[in-house]
């Protein structure tokens, strides 16, 4: 009688603290980086906002790395076959998949915050329709990671210091960069970076001072060689066919919220990377800003990259290239 009645007492409980009714869809969203980390921050807050505005119809639960058995190269692949129903993925990290809307990664076409957000208006929805017909996902936000620098264990105050040096890069363009201007370029997902640093594997890292701040690369690196020669392109990713089967006013409900949102990630970005550099200053990282000769030397050795990229990847990518190029100015 006493067993029954502890048992009878805490179904009661359990049914008093859930919830009256479960929610009638329920969503992953997987983002590449730790929880801790910036993306993974905003990401949470993004899905948790539109579950709250649902009414609890659709839940959207937010993973980073780590809590789901997927990297960076795998979100594409794994948002087309429904594992997760919304992803985050950076264009350069997916180029393997979709090379042809990588075009931000295009060495020094955009580097500033407005140019950014000009520029993906004029691409308008090629990304979503180049990955709907391919993979059948849809994109539902563009928006930056910071310019990409280089941060070292070794002092770089100009290019020619990054002769012979391993310097860790995420995409296709950034390895015929580096090859380029004398590096030894070295491929890693991000959750690969620091353990590479620490082993000295690599002599450093292509990544935003955003991202270096997260993962606290200032206890290794203590030099930064500020470049600034790309923002990372981050897409937000939805499955179609999870997307389709939402009645209407919560498919509206996705788009709404993506376009309020929008703006608020641009904002937090460039807050978030001025906040991150002062830190990592303050943890004994050194910031060194190339000089402009040196600067104007590497984009005359860069230039002829534009055109071989979109030489290989065709009109989608050579059409990209113009509409960022007029917009990103």
């Amino acid at each position: 009688m006493r067993a029954a009645k502890i048992l009878t007492v805490a179904l009661t409980g359990l049914a008093l603290s859930s919830p009256l009714h479960a929610a009638e869809y329920n969503w992953r969203f997987f983002t590449y980086v730790s929880p801790t980390d910036f993306h993974s921050k905003m990401n949470k807050a993004f899905a948790e906002d539109i579950s709250k505005a649902s009414g609890g119809r659709l839940e959207i639960t937010h993973y980073g790395a780590g809590e789901l058995p997927y990297k960076a190269g795998d979100i594409i692949k794994s948002v087309a076959t429904n594992q997760i129903q919304m992803g985050q993925v950076g264009a350069g990290l997916a180029a393997g998949d979709a090379p042809e809307i990588d075009v931000f990664s295009v060495p020094f076409l955009c580097t500033s915050y407005a140019g950014f957000a000009a520029a993906t208006k004029a691409i308008g929805t090629v990304p979503d329709e180049v990955l709907t017909k391919k993979f059948g996902v849809r994109v539902i936000m563009n928006w930056p990671i910071p310019g990409q620098n280089i941060w070292s264990s070794a002092k770089i105050e100009k290019i020619a210091d990054l002769k012979g040096k391993k310097i860790r890069t995420w995409n296709p363009l950034q390895v015929e960069m580096l090859t380029l201007l004398g590096g030894s370029p070295t491929s890693l997902d991000p959750a690969e970076v620091v353990p590479a640093l620490q082993r000295k594997v690599v002599d450093g890292a292509i990544t935003s001072a955003l991202s270096a701040n997260d993962w606290k690369a200032y206890d290794i690196v203590k030099f930064g060689f500020m470049l600034n020669f790309t923002m990372a392109h981050q897409i937000t990713l939805v499955n179609a066919e999870a997307l389709a089967k939402l009645p209407p006013d919560l498919q509206k409900l996705i788009a709404d919220k993506s376009a309020e949102w929008a703006p608020k990630y641009f904002a937090a970005s460039e807050e978030t990377n001025t906040a991150a550099l002062k830190n990592m200053q303050a943890n004994g990282v050194t910031i060194t800003e190339p000089a402009a000769a040196d600067v104007a030397n590497v984009k005359a050795v860069l230039k002829p990259l534009w055109n071989k990229w979109t030489e290989k990847n065709g009109p989608v990518a050579a059409d990209l290239l113009a509409r960022v190029s007029a917009a990103c100015k």
